[in-house]
């Protein structure tokens, strides 16, 4: 085998045509919806591409990525759920710090809340067998996982062309 060969086997089992997949989506779906200006937020059309992008990323993945996606979107709702009780118990008993006139509890702390929404999220992913996917059990550094960080900086990248392009548009 050739060298161009074993490079294009080895993208291959990178997942690298799934990359290539995400951000043919991305990249068509944005710019479909910034050409006809459908959204008049630019954040809104990142969103919408991104969303869209990952929707035919894991139509394309197949099975264990679409039942880990359905576990943290269950897992989600029950969280969301219950930090939806939680907010309506604080709103119902006034708690706001320095007695009835001081500032809202969640406008006084909002990097403890935030902190504990990462946290949050971070255990849903977990519990939706997140580590599964991840091969982290043994924490080897494989191809899969290589291909993984390498998807997350493309993906990161992609979001910072689109914020640098809403940035330029105010």
């Amino acid at each position: 085998m050739s060298g161009i060969e074993t490079v294009i086997i080895n993208l291959r089992g990178m997942g690298f045509p799934l990359i290539l997949l995400w951000l043919l989506t991305l990249s068509v779906v944005y710019g479909v919806l910034s050409h006809v200006e459908m959204p008049k937020s630019i954040s809104a059309r990142g969103v919408i591409s991104i969303v869209a992008a990952f929707m035919v990323l894991f139509a394309a993945a197949g099975g264990e990525a679409a039942q880990f996606i359905e576990n943290m979107v269950v897992s989600g709702i029950v969280i969301a759920f219950g930090l939806l009780i939680v907010v309506i118990f604080l709103e119902i008993s006034g708690s706001k710090e320095g007695g009835h006139g001081g500032i809202h509890i969640f406008a006084k702390h909002p990097k403890i809340f935030g902190i504990a929404i990462i946290v949050l999220t971070i255990l849903i992913f977990i519990g939706a067998g997140g580590l599964g996917i991840l091969n982290l059990p043994a924490i080897r550094i494989t191809e899969p996982l290589l291909a993984i960080f390498f998807f997350l900086a493309v993906m990161g990248a992609a979001i910072w062309v689109l914020m640098k392009e809403q940035g330029t548009k105010k």
